[in-house]
């Protein structure tokens, strides 16, 4: 039935699955509710960006086919001429409850990386070490009565998915995401947020 399609295509979205021409359409995905604003932001990288339903940027001689793409790069990054950290608002008109938010981010998926006899080969890849887009330090925070709090801290990241899950938190009129440190690149790139009550 497409109703049990539409489903399941929206559950391999969520676990960063990449399906060609299907977007994000979760209605109980709070950050399609919110206003998004960052510190800086690259004209072909908006803030906007991560809730653009994709998490890939597919552009490109050996992307996907003309007919078939869903243009843009669709990730935030932010100006690399404005010095780490950098922040990523989601503001709401009314507060929220939250109790999980889901990360994805760059993992440099343009370049080649994949196993080889050819020593020649790997010598070319960044392989066996965290991707140099990959946001490696970050910071999660929630407004609530006017107020930021302190939700987690991560160090040493060099993973493309993470998924933290809190004790639900309500009143909540936004989130902020700050990204001290990539594992290399001098800027901050985010594909997606998403947030949920639980």
């Amino acid at each position: 039935k497409p109703e049990f399609i539409k489903t399941v295509q929206q559950k391999l979205l969520r676990d960063d699955t990449y399906l060609i021409g299907i977007l994000n359409s979760e209605s109980f995905d709070l950050a399609r509710l919110a206003d998004i604003s960052a510190s800086s932001q690259q004209p072909e990288g908006l803030a906007v960006n991560v809730i653009s339903g994709q998490t890939r940027s597919v552009h490109g001689l050996d992307g996907v086919k003309g007919e078939r793409i869903i243009p843009g790069t669709h990730r935030w990054m932010s100006e690399p001429d404005e010095s780490l950290p950098q922040w990523l608002k989601l503001q709401w008109n009314e507060p929220v409850s939250i109790g999980r938010i889901e990360l994805i981010f760059d993992t440099g998926m343009h370049r080649v990386l994949t196993l080889a006899h050819c020593d020649a080969y790997t010598g070319i890849m960044h392989w066996g070490k965290p991707q140099e887009e990959t946001v490696r330090d970050y910071i999660l925070e929630y407004e609530t009565g006017g107020k930021w709090e302190l939700l987690l801290s991560v160090c040493d990241n060099y993973q493309r998915r993470r998924v933290h899950l809190f004790p639900e938190f309500s009143s909540v009129s936004a989130i902020r995401l700050t990204v001290t440190k990539t594992n290399g690149l001098g800027h901050a790139r985010v594909f997606e947020i998403r947030v949920y009550e639980r």
